[in-house]
């Protein structure tokens, strides 16, 4: 038998200390740790995405409301919408409220179709002005715009505005007097020949004393063709002397027992006179 000293028995019987020792660890650990890190991060970074995209929208929104681009509203107003070319001038008034205030002093810009924008200050909260009485025969678009500082954009509003053909004074006049009787060399209101009527109004109208004679009105001015006259040209026949109103008619003292009338073209090839363009201007 073989016998084994206790030293040694005790020693190999004796717990072993792991206090100090670590175990290694295996590849596979250590690439699953460094995995699980990195799918960590990946989602902290698009969660924190938002939150700073969202602090970076808010000063955007403020900065918007603050200068106003939906806070100014103007508004326009005419005093007619048709008017005569030539007659009273169109009266415009604009009104400009900011942040539901109106605006008491600036200025605003009107302006008609394709004529140059005029400044027009605010007074009392109101901007006035008249159009041009030289507007043409047209169709407009009256735009009032207003230019505000640099915390509020402009805003512009339009008015429609239809400028018709006028009638020139001579027909007025001419037409003012029907009525009136016929009365052989007449000349006066309370009597016209024909020639007297014609010589009264472009005298009363300003635009030329003529003979008191048709015969003579026919050289007064320059003869013009059928197409290309316009109301208040004379239109004379050997004998007789009207003065044209337009669409195919015509105003004269036609003859003893009748009266001043506007009556339509009778005469078969008349002699359409233009004694002056004021005669046709309006």
């Amino acid at each position: 038998m073989t016998h084994t000293p206790s030293g040694l028995r005790r020693a190999s019987s004796a717990p072993e200390d792991t206090s100090t020792t670590r175990t290694p660890r295996s590849p596979l650990r250590h690439r699953l740790t460094a995995l699980a890190g990195g799918l960590a991060i990946a989602v902290a970074v698009p969660l924190a995405a938002p939150a700073a995209a969202q602090a970076a929208t808010v000063p955007a929104v403020t900065a918007k409301a603050a200068t106003g681009k939906a806070a100014s509203s103007t508004s326009i107003t005419l005093s007619k919408h048709k008017d005569v070319k030539g007659g009273k001038r169109v009266r415009v008034k604009v009104v400009v409220h900011v942040h539901g205030k109106r605006v008491r002093s600036g200025k605003v810009f009107v302006n008609a179709t394709h004529h140059k924008l005029r400044a027009v200050a605010i007074r009392d909260g109101i901007a006035r002005t008249t159009l041009p009485g030289s507007l043409p025969v047209g169709r407009y678009n009256v735009k009032a715009l207003y230019r505000g500082t640099s915390t509020v954009a402009s805003s512009q509003r339009k008015a429609k505005l239809v400028i018709v053909s006028g009638t020139p004074k001579v027909v007025r006049i001419a037409k003012s007097l029907a009525g009136t009787p016929y009365r052989t060399g007449g000349t006066t209101p309370r009597g016209f020949d024909c020639s007297g009527f014609t010589r009264y109004v472009y005298k009363k109208a300003g635009v030329k004393t003529l003979s008191h004679s048709s015969s003579a009105q026919r050289h007064a001015g320059k003869v013009v063709s059928r197409k290309h006259a316009k109301p208040g040209d004379l239109i004379w026949t050997p004998g007789h002397v009207a003065i044209y109103v337009g669409k195919g008619k015509q105003i004269d003292a036609p003859r003893p027992g009748k009266s001043i009338k506007v009556r339509s073209i009778w005469q078969s090839n008349p002699t359409f006179i233009r004694v002056s363009s004021k005669a046709v201007s309006v």
